[in-house]
């Protein structure tokens, strides 16, 4: 087990994976950053407000990053690591399909962190005589209803993906590694 491990560690392609999904965060970010003044913007231009409402939107967005653009990005350094890495000689076909790959990890990775998210927030809103049997009661609910915004958000994250996908191995094309990659994917 731990020489598999170490393998697995060891894995050439770690810094452009890391990159990649550094970049694909960064712009996620933005993206939502701006989406989210924007929208503030409009909504208090249109009507006054009180100042907690613009404090629970951009507490909306801290949540949002949590659960959507950092678990996407850590399935994409995965994927692109250790799963599905891009490497030059690939065709642009196995290119789309590695980077359709690399959103479905961070679907998975994104659906674990709703999950947990909602765990600590279902424990922390029930009074501590409450059974434990109904705190889980309610996380089975949650666990469709995270199902399905995990797999909205991977809908969404997709084009970004296969984007970074394709620049990733633009990239390597002109910058080679000293050592071929090859992942989990390759050795199948």
């Amino acid at each position: 087990m731990t020489e598999t491990i170490t393998k697995a560690i060891k894995r050439p392609g770690v810094v452009p994976a890391f990159l990649t999904a550094l970049g694909v965060f960064a712009a996620l970010l933005l993206i939502e950053f701006l989406k989210t003044l924007f929208s503030t913007l409009s909504v208090i231009a249109a009507s006054s407000l009180a100042g907690d409402y613009v404090g629970q939107v951009w507490f909306g967005l801290l949540v949002g990053s949590i659960t959507g653009p950092l678990p996407i990005a850590i399935g994409i350094f995965l994927c692109f690591w250790q799963i599905a890495p891009i490497a030059p000689t690939l065709r642009l076909a196995h290119v789309v399909t590695r980077s359709i790959l690399a959103a479905l990890v961070g679907g998975a990775v994104i659906w674990i962190a709703t999950l947990a998210v909602q765990a600590v927030v279902e424990v922390s809103n029930t009074p501590f005589v409450t059974p434990a049997s109904t705190v889980i009661g309610k996380l089975g609910s949650d666990l469709v209803l995270g199902l399905f915004g995990a797999l909205t958000l991977t809908v969404q994250y997709l084009p970004i993906t296969v984007l970074a996908g394709i620049l990733l191995w633009g990239w390597l094309q002109r910058h080679p590694l000293d050592k071929p990659v090859h992942g989990a994917l390759d050795e199948v």
